[in-house]
């Protein structure tokens, strides 16, 4: 059973990428993890995280078992290009090219159907007028609720900075306004 993720538009070149994606390319999971890891670079932890992706899909809709799992196909494909351009001399510009990439992981068994679990589909739940009228105004409560929580705090804190600014004495005040004015 083949699992599918995919990470559009990173902003990387497609070059680049590739040579991160060959390392763990026909790999199995768990040492294409480990090796990611331990991996430095900008491309390693997005590929992981792609990866871990494509198993936790393996493992919720299909019950795949993570240990029997290896990588068949890592594409990295050319995405989009913004172009921009940087001023030189005598009045010139120069492109950039930024570049960004396509990947595709795919996944599949090492022995098919060991360690399957099976799934149970949930359908989802139809509501009602009267239900969804019924949930939105517990949450406009709710929010309310949150809102004059709020003000309440601001109220409590203005209250605070302002009897911290009516007290200190009068020679804490002359050395403030001292220090206030503008040198000459």
């Amino acid at each position: 059973m083949q699992v599918r993720a995919r990470l559009k538009n990173f902003r990387m070149s497609a070059k680049k990428a590739r040579l991160v994606a060959d390392l763990v390319r026909g790999e199995n999971f768990i040492d294409a993890r480990a090796q990611l890891q331990h991996l430095k670079g900008k491309m390693a932890e997005p590929l992981l995280g792609l990866i871990d992706s494509c198993a936790a899909n393996g493992l919720h809709n299909f019950g795949l078992e993570k240990t029997n799992l290896y990588i068949d196909k890592i594409e990295v494909g050319e995405g989009t290009v913004m172009k921009r351009w940087r001023p030189r001399a005598h009045g010139r510009a120069y492109p950039i090219f930024k570049r960004a990439c396509h990947i595709e992981v795919i996944l599949d068994e090492i022995e098919a159907g060991k360690g399957r679990v099976k799934v149970k589909k949930q359908k989802a739940k139809t509501l009602t007028y009267k239900e969804l009228q019924k949930i939105t105004s517990q949450a406009d409560k709710m929010l309310s609720k949150q809102q004059e929580k709020k003000q309440k705090e601001k109220k409590q804190e203005q209250g605070k900075q302002q009897a911290s600014k009516g007290k200190g004495s009068g020679a804490e005040r002359a050395i403030s306004k001292i220090f206030r004015r503008k040198s000459i």
